[in-house]
């Protein structure tokens, strides 16, 4: 029987980039995909929305992708993870429902001082929240980019968007301020893992690999 998993996010090319990430990490999985904007700013939009109206448009949404034979969610959006209750939601579905809030918690296990950065700031306060869950006294620094997300989704080179947005800089402020590692707050971000771990010393961290164990653990 497939194992059917569908990944949703916050526009089409976060959207795509949780399948294609799915899609090579393991061929055998049937992948879907869902957005649930146009846009990264229609998307912020949605996220700073009522409770009542996000939870309104989930329930179409799983309705939409249940009836399709899917019982297997990969949320690849960090500030939709902050911005709605996916854990809750799960239970009261009775599906898995697999996000990056899930491996934060993990992380804020291993280290004392982290540095993040987000998409927008209910994604920023999502992330600490769910470190602070685990490690109350956990040193943090984070903040919130949106821009960083605009020129990804204009197709500018992970070269280009490290210049543009003073990423070497921050780096370097992350390090001075004692952090021990960089989170990519944003399932965008990877796009420039490879680019930016060459001019940065701080180790950067993206949540999917361990996302994708949690995907298939009782496969």
């Amino acid at each position: 029987m497939p194992f059917k998993v569908v990944s949703i996010a916050g526009t089409p090319v976060d959207t795509r980039m949780g399948a294609d990430f799915l899609r090579k990490k393991d061929p055998t999985l049937e992948v879907f995909e869902f957005n649930m904007s146009a846009n990264p700013v229609e998307q912020t939009m949605f996220q700073f929305g009522s409770e009542e109206s996000k939870h309104a448009r989930m329930v179409e949404v799983f309705d939409e992708l249940e009836a399709q034979g899917i019982r297997n969610f990969f949320i690849y959006c960090n500030s939709l993870s902050g911005a709605f209750d996916f854990d809750a939601f799960a239970a009261e579905r009775g599906v898995k429902i697999v996000t990056p809030f899930q491996v934060y918690r993990s992380i804020a296990g291993r280290y004392k001082h982290i540095a993040f950065n987000a998409a927008n700031l209910l994604g920023a306060y999502g992330i600490e929240k769910a470190f602070r869950d685990v490690k109350p006294d956990i040193d943090m620094i984070g903040m919130g980019h949106l821009a960083i997300v605009l020129d990804i989704e204009a197709g500018l080179t992970p070269e280009e968007i490290i210049e543009r947005q003073g990423l070497k800089e921050l780096g370097v402020f992350f390090k001075k301020a004692g952090a021990e590692v960089w989170v990519l707050g944003c399932t965008h971000f990877p796009y420039l893992k490879e680019a930016l771990q060459k001019e940065i010393e701080l180790p950067l961290i993206d949540p999917a690999d361990e996302m994708y164990e949690l995907l298939i653990s009782g496969r």
